[in-house]
């Protein structure tokens, strides 16, 4: 199909370059990294490689939860065994703890939960949560007022490709995912080290108390959608947080009929929290299991 017309000529064109860049950029990024994929297009579910997500549910049934995991990268330290997820994206994408809250971001999360609860009996060895991370699949462009040499060119479009997300507030783990790391800011991953030692203020960290509090209450999101889903609650009543809506990208529009001119349609408004606060109050809501509305 893609050589039946001229536009679609093109199209193949521009798919060839993006796919020639990401995997030059992949490859150099691997290169700094003392992490390895482990795992591709790794799905989980009934008959797979890993077995599902099982969450009982106080109605009486059952979910399973099935999907496909992008990447899974493993790295040692000392006799640790630290798994990341990463996952390829068409946009540029980071992870916010504030949509994490709302349950608007579960993918990551559940990703990890999956691997980390699996490791043992899949690697042999109950790993550690070394961090998330998406991975932009673009062709960049550079933009300069002077003309620059090829050697600025090619580090001016490595770091487009930095990757976003949340890693674990680990020295040691974030210089073995980027070995050029010594001081400054990483041109891989989202962290930056002070000469000190410390991370900078900027870097996407957590420590491991977080995470595990973060898949706890992930599992507890899951487990409510369940229930409402096995308990027949289907009432109209979709999110807007900021400029976003659940509406804006929505298959089942002409099903749901939501019209916010109808007084009795109105949007499930998200306050915006700090994210400072976010962390805090996922770790009350994990200890009580609730849902955050």
């Amino acid at each position: 199909i893609l050589r039946s017309s001229n536009r679609y000529y093109y199209i193949e064109k521009k798919l060839q370059e993006v796919i020639a860049r990401a995997t030059y950029v992949l490859s150099e990024q691997a290169r700094r990294s003392g992490f390895t994929p482990v795992g591709l297009e790794l799905a989980f579910g009934k008959g797979e490689k890993l077995k599902p997500i099982q969450i009982k549910l106080p109605n009486g049934y059952e979910l399973l939860l099935r999907g496909r995991i992008d990447r899974v990268d493993q790295g040692i330290f000392g006799n640790e065994l630290y798994l990341r997820i990463i996952d390829y994206k068409s946009s540029n994408t980071d992870l916010s703890l504030v949509e994490v809250y709302y349950g608007l971001a579960l993918q990551m999360l559940t990703y990890l939960d999956v691997v980390l609860s699996q490791s043992e009996t899949w690697l042999g060895k109950q790993a550690q949560p070394a961090g998330m991370l998406y991975f932009h699949v673009h062709n960049a462009m550079v933009s300069e007022d002077t003309r620059i040499s090829d050697e600025k060119v090619i580090d001016q479009l490595f770091k487009k490709y930095k990757m976003n997300g949340l890693l674990l507030s680990n020295k040691e783990i974030v210089q073995l995912m980027d070995s050029d790391l010594e001081t400054g800011t990483s041109s891989i991953i989202p962290a930056g080290l002070k000469k000190d030692g410390d991370f900078h203020a900027y870097s996407k960290v957590t420590d491991f108390d977080t995470f595990s509090n973060l898949q706890t209450y992930i599992r507890s999101l899951i487990q409510q959608a369940g229930l409402d889903m096995t308990s027949g609650i289907l009432q109209l009543n979709p999110y807007e947080f900021k400029e976003k809506s659940a509406c804006t990208f929505c298959s089942f529009k002409s099903l749901c009929q939501f019209d916010p001119i109808l007084e009795e349609n109105r949007f499930r408004k998200l306050a915006n929290i700090e994210e400072k606060d976010v962390l805090n109050k996922i770790k009350e809501k994990s200890e009580r299991g609730s849902k955050p509305w």
